[in-house]
C-alpha cells in the first residue's frame, strides 16, 4: 500500500469524523507496495481527537477513528498488513480477530487505569 492509496482511505472516512481525520505529513512510501505512516487530526478538539491517560488534548486519532480506517482499508485491501505500537493485523480476518482486544489495554498507569475507546468525546 502507497501514501496515495491510505490518504485516499482516509479521505473516504473523514466526513463520518467532521473532515477532522487526515494522514499526517510524516508519511511516506518505503518501497513500492510499503508505507509508512499515522493517522492524526487537524483539530484536537474535534471529532476522532483523543486525549491522553490523563486528560490532555492530543492531535492524534482515537481509538474508534482508527478502527473505521482500519476497516475500510481490509476491506478494499483484504490481504494487507498494517503494523501498529498496540497489534499487528494481517489481513481482514487479522485484523478483525485483534482490534477489539486492544480495547482493553491499560495505556494509563497502574494507580489510574485508562482505555483507548474512554479517550475520545465521539459518539461512535
Amino acid at each position: 500500500m502507497t501514501v496515495d492509496q491510505f490518504d485516499a482511505i482516509v479521505r473516504r472516512v473523514t466526513p463520518d469524523y467532521g473532515h477532522n481525520l487526515v494522514t499526517h505529513r510524516d508519511a511516506h512510501n518505503v518501497s513500492r507496495r510499503s508505507m509508512r505512516g499515522r493517522l492524526t487530526v487537524v483539530s484536537s478538539r474535534g471529532p476522532g481527537a483523543r486525549r491522553s491517560w490523563s486528560g490532555r488534548r492530543l492531535p492524534a486519532a482515537c481509538w474508534h477513528a482508527y478502527r473505521d480506517v482500519l476497516t475500510l482499508l481490509f476491506e478494499v485491501y483484504p490481504t494487507a498488513r498494517v503494523y501498529t505500537s498496540m497489534a499487528r493485523y494481517i489481513g481482514r480476518e487479522g485484523f478483525h480477530r485483534v482490534y477489539r482486544t486492544t480495547r482493553w489495554i491499560n495505556v494509563g498507569s497502574v494507580m489510574e487505569p485508562a482505555y483507548m475507546p474512554d479517550l475520545c468525546d465521539c459518539p461512535h
